[in-house]
């Protein structure tokens, strides 16, 4: 057996996000029917993460150890043929024994995509909401977030958080791209619904839903009871996982 990590592109609409799941199609639940089938015995997959349920990804990462029997190149011919469309293999290289796509990455990019306007081809790729905002509030907002802090009120906490809801952000800012308003965002770590809630509760404050000093409190990490707003799924996506 041999070590591999391999590169995933999908688009997320029709899964109940990443992890293999019961009776549910799941991206990781794909990729190990299609790998198993491709070798004729269970082949299991290691990612970087979780992605929710409608949330896509441009480059999520995992590994796997395969029989040594086929060719780089025949593995990524075969999965173009057994993976469904909304799932694509971008890339797969050898990896060292000891690489993990999870514990061996030092740092996560996402980008979330705002739209002022109706959509129709692209509804399922962007949060369409109607209402004014204030793109410098925004900005101001995204600034706040660089540095560590305590995403306790931006996080649904769980078990394999470690014990910690403390995340160390070396990215954020808003953008206006091609009549989107577009958040990025890069960190060590990221907990579950904390990009989709940061954006929530970013877009609140630039539409006058709550204030700046709110936002600020809920980034104190004193814990309160209304946790922030949370964005819809279909505007998330998962840009870079980054490795020394």
């Amino acid at each position: 057996m041999n070590r591999f990590k391999l590169t995933f592109e999908y688009e997320g609409t029709d899964f109940k996000g990443w992890q293999r799941q019961p009776d549910v199609r799941t991206v990781e639940g794909v990729i190990e029917e299609a790998l198993s089938k491709l070798y004729q015995k269970e082949i299991n997959i290691i990612g970087q993460g979780r992605t929710d349920s409608g949330v896509h990804a441009l480059s999520q990462t995992a590994h796997a150890d395969l029989p040594d029997r086929y060719s780089l190149n025949r593995i990524e011919h075969a999965l173009r043929g057994l993976l469904p469309g909304d799932v694509v293999l971008k890339k797969i290289e050898p990896a060292d024994p000891n690489f993990h796509a999870r514990f061996g990455a030092i740092k996560r990019a996402y980008r979330y995509q705002v739209s002022p306007l109706p959509a129709a081809i692209h509804r399922n790729y962007v949060w369409c909401y109607f209402q004014d905002m204030n793109v410098e509030l925004l900005k101001t907002c995204a600034e706040l977030v660089l540095g560590e802090h305590d995403f306790i009120n931006f996080c649904i906490p769980n078990e394999e958080e470690f014990g910690t809801t403390i995340c160390s952000i070396t990215e954020s800012n808003w953008t206006e791209d091609s009549g989107l308003l577009v958040y990025e965002i890069e960190g060590n770590r990221f907990l579950r619904h904390m990009v989709r809630r940061l954006v929530g509760s970013m877009i609140q404050v630039s539409v006058g839903k709550i204030s700046l000093n709110k936002f600020e409190g809920l980034l104190s990490g004193d814990e309160v009871r209304q946790k922030a707003f949370s964005a819809p799924a279909c505007g998330l996506f998962l840009t870079n996982v980054i490795y020394p």
